[in-house]
């Protein structure tokens, strides 16, 4: 028999027994199969995202859509469907997106679009804007007749560029509201960082209403004038006591 504290070893046959009787052979198998199972699965290619759908987009392509998520081609277990999210949204074009993922190596990518709410019109080049008034892109088809195109001042504008939402708010009621209340219809809607919003007519008018405050006063005076005929070629509402001028009578106070 061993004494307390002998060297002496069991014999590895002894010790292969004792294992299969403790269960400690059967555990270490099954820990060393969970271990190659979960390698497979973390690196086997048919868990690798190749399949990926995208939705609700118009304006991107879906080429374009997958290849900002960065997606493509990262084991299924390891997208990081936040960061996915957040590149997308880096596009001046994407408002929203979600990505969910299903196994073994599809992902789902639904997006929702900003609308182009005008257009703004610099040197000639006319730029996409939505309700927020960010800068989408330069638009590459001539506007449909219901666009609102905003002819501005200013340098040529980047997507993501911010447009001055007072003066999309005013040159957007202004296209309503004057063709409907005064019947008159502009000829070009404009803006200039001196004069803000103005408007031009047919007949050669100038009519300046610079920012949204005060439009209820504004409108009045120039509904006045319509009505009374008054012949003016320029018209500033701006200040509190308004202006014009007739070029071809001379300057009216």
């Amino acid at each position: 028999p061993l004494q307390a504290g002998s060297q002496v070893r069991p014999s590895p046959r002894r010790a292969l027994v004792q294992w299969l009787l403790n269960g400690k052979l059967f555990s270490l198998i099954i820990c060393l199969a969970s271990v190659g199972a979960l390698a497979y699965l973390l690196t086997a290619e048919r868990f690798i995202i190749a399949d990926i759908r995208v939705e609700g987009n118009n304006a991107l392509k879906a080429e374009t859509v997958i290849e900002l998520s960065q997606l493509n081609g990262v084991p299924i277990w390891y997208t990081d469907m936040v960061s996915s999210s957040e590149l997308l949204l880096g596009s001046a074009y994407v408002q929203e997106a979600t990505i969910s993922t299903q196994l073994p190596n599809s992902a789902t990518i639904r997006i929702v679009e900003r609308k182009p709410e005008v257009r703004w019109l610099v040197n000639g080049v006319q730029y996409l804007v939505d309700s927020g008034g960010k800068v989408l892109a330069a638009a590459t088809e001539p506007a449909e007749p219901d666009v609102l195109v905003i002819t501005a001042s200013g340098t040529v504008l980047e997507p993501n560029d911010l447009i001055d939402t007072d003066a999309l708010k005013l040159t957007r009621a202004l296209a309503l509201r004057l063709p409907a209340e005064l019947s008159l219809q502009p000829k070009i809607i404009g803006w200039d960082y001196g004069l803000g919003v103005y408007v031009k007519t047919a007949e050669q008018q100038t009519i300046v209403f610079g920012r949204s405050e005060s439009l209820e006063r504004k409108m009045a005076v120039l509904g006045y004038l319509l009505k009374e005929q008054t012949a003016f070629t320029y018209l500033d509402l701006r200040p509190s006591n308004p202006y014009y001028q007739n070029k071809q009578a001379g300057a009216t106070p």
